[in-house]
């Protein structure tokens, strides 16, 4: 059988292909674990076969192929590698590989390639021999061989004198395929080319595979590996970008922002993002220029449509500096400030609500206070007139002074009964209740009261189909009492529509809707009305509900709109 000579750089990949090779009848007459002292083996050994993994250091995969080739015509070349076979192959086959097996196979596939290649035939994948490259490899297929062997090196952390050694080059040639690699994969920076190759699986340690041995430029990878690791471990979106602004490298959370992938916006700067409004990009824009020309961090909110949906978000960008403190590239990220901005709005409603409620509490009083002031008056009067030399006691004086007292003892009840309102603020309990038989309940004073007045309530067909729902009866029996108290206090229409509706919604709620037809504004000089109104107010407050005066068609009247959510309740059987 052939004589082998095994060239990895794991020693215990080596001992496995040792004890397979031997049980197959082959015979192993040498092992190493670089390039360059493969090719010294060869030309001491003169083996029949070479097995060679292509991620080795001191020379790489690829060139070894190629100085093989030309220097051993009937050598046998079999690659067992841990690089991407539908890259690899093909550029195996073309450096003049007589097979190629992936290690991430059966071992089944290597020994059908160690057949194959003993009985003179070549063993590859469909990857190698496909005429058409996809779209995600066509970026890698367009690099020569050596192009893609310095990349290789470049992302195993080799800097342009250790690629030079080991490729027997100049570092000015090494220096010229490093300025192809920017030109063909359109970047701007090393940093750049390792994203490029940790995308296509070429940086060392992302297959768990790092080369032994081999000389790495501590800065380069180590400042990579920390940006790496950085981005990838945050739970909010972040990218890397260079000192003119172009995006080096960014997490899966940025581009889910962004919606594009990464190859569509590599290289872009802040003002070329198409997915941030122009104001924002051109003042991103500016600020990172400052910060880099500062050498400062900076930051700024604003909000973002994402979805259809503003976003509020806190943006950031602070510099990266390398061991010895200089600037190398501008670490950015974003934090999604919508939950933020959510608390701050109920903060500030509560607090308004909280002032609007103050408000209408000293405005009754004013009114209330108003209104006693007018009544004692008139009761001063009153008396004068009764108690001057002469008068009858029984003079209409009398009469009139009776009527205030009255007047008096029903604005002392209203202020009375607001004063009630706020002492059961905190007694007041939800009660599941069929809002139809509820409102029905409520209302049936009132329609009696209004018939007796010449006016006729009418509820509507839909009063029966109202649905059931958690709801504090007492603050809603006051509200519909109000706001049928306050149409008392002007003329009466001769006819009054309360219509009602629900509607299931979201989370278990039901919203009640209200319309009340007529309705009109209180005049600012008719104190009753004031205060009715202020009372209604401070109860829409108690249920939270929403209410407008609308003004709809060719009604002669406006009408009174309320909505309300409350949550569900099962349906009483």
């Amino acid at each position: 059988m052939s004589t082998v000579l095994l060239v990895d750089h794991l020693p215990i990949v080596r001992d496995g292909l040792r004890a397979l090779l031997q049980r197959t009848g082959h015979q192993v007459i040498g092992e190493v674990d670089n390039g360059q002292d493969a090719l010294l083996k060869c030309r001491q050994l003169h083996p029949d076969l070479v097995i060679i993994e292509l991620l080795v250091p001191r020379l790489g995969g690829l060139d070894l192929l190629r100085r093989l080739r030309a220097s051993h015509q009937g050598i046998k070349l079999l690659v067992y590698s841990v690089q991407e076979a539908s890259l690899y192959a093909a550029r195996s086959l073309q450096a003049g590989a007589d097979a190629y097996v992936s290690k991430t196979e059966a071992l089944q596939a290597l020994e059908h390639a160690l057949q194959a290649v003993s009985h003179g035939r070549s063993y590859f994948p469909r990857e190698a021999t496909r005429q058409e490259a996809s779209e995600s490899e066509s970026e890698l297929e367009q690099l020569s061989g050596r192009e893609l062997t310095v990349l290789q090196m470049l992302s195993q952390g080799l800097n342009n004198k250790d690629i030079a050694g080991q490729l027997s080059l100049s570092y000015k040639t090494v220096s010229t395929y490093k300025v192809r690699l920017h030109q063909k994969l359109r970047v701007d920076s090393d940093f750049q080319l390792l994203e490029v190759a940790r995308s296509h699986g070429l940086v060392a340690g992302d297959d768990g595979a790092r080369v032994q041995g081999a000389p790495v430029d501590p800065q380069l990878l180590h400042e990579y590996g920390l940006l790496r690791a950085l981005l990838d471990s945050a739970p909010y979106p972040m990218f890397v970008r260079d000192l003119e602004g172009h995006l080096l490298m960014c997490n899966r959370r940025y581009l889910a922002y962004t919606g594009e992938s990464f190859e569509m916006i590599r290289g872009t700067t802040m003002d070329q993002a198409r997915w941030l409004p122009a104001p924002l990009r051109e003042r991103s824009w500016l600020r990172f220029r400052e910060a880099v020309i500062r050498e400062e961090p900076f930051m700024t909110e604003a909000v973002i449509e994402i979805a259809g949906s503003p976003t509020a978000m806190h943006i950031w960008c602070t510099p990266f500096r390398d061991e010895a403190g200089t600037l190398v590239a501008m670490l950015g990220g974003m934090r999604d400030l919508t939950e933020r901005d959510r608390m701050l709005t109920t903060l500030r409603q509560e607090g308004a609500e909280a002032r609007f409620e103050s408000h209408l509490k000293s405005t009754t009083l004013v009114a209330v206070s108003h209104e006693l002031q007018a009544l004692l008056a008139g009761m001063q009067q009153s008396l004068e007139q009764a108690l001057q030399p002469g008068a009858d006691a029984s003079q209409p004086g009398l009469s009139a002074l009776a009527q205030q007292i009255d007047d008096m003892r029903h604005s002392l009840a209203r202020i009375d009964a607001v004063m009630t309102l706020d002492a059961h603020e905190n007694e007041a309990q939800t009660e599941a209740h069929n809002l139809g038989t509820l409102t029905e309940e409520i209302l049936a004073p009132w329609r009696q009261r209004l018939a007796a007045a010449g006016c006729l309530l009418d509820l509507g067909p839909g009063l029966r189909a109202l649905q059931s729902a958690w709801i504090d009866a007492l603050h809603y029996r006051q509200l519909l009492d109000s706001l049928f108290s306050y149409l008392q206090l002007g003329t009466l229409p001769a006819r009054i529509d309360l219509h009602l509706a629900t509607s299931i919604q979201p989370r278990g709620l039901l919203r009640l809707n209200l319309e009340l037809t007529p309705w009109h504004a209180p005049h600012s000089h008719d104190t009753s009305a004031l205060l009715a109104h202020a009372s209604i107010q401070r109860l829409l407050l108690r249920l939270q509900a929403k209410a407008q005066v609308v003004a709809a068609g060719d009604r002669t009247f406006s009408s009174w709109h309320l909505e309300l959510e409350l949550p569900q309740a099962l349906p009483f059987l």
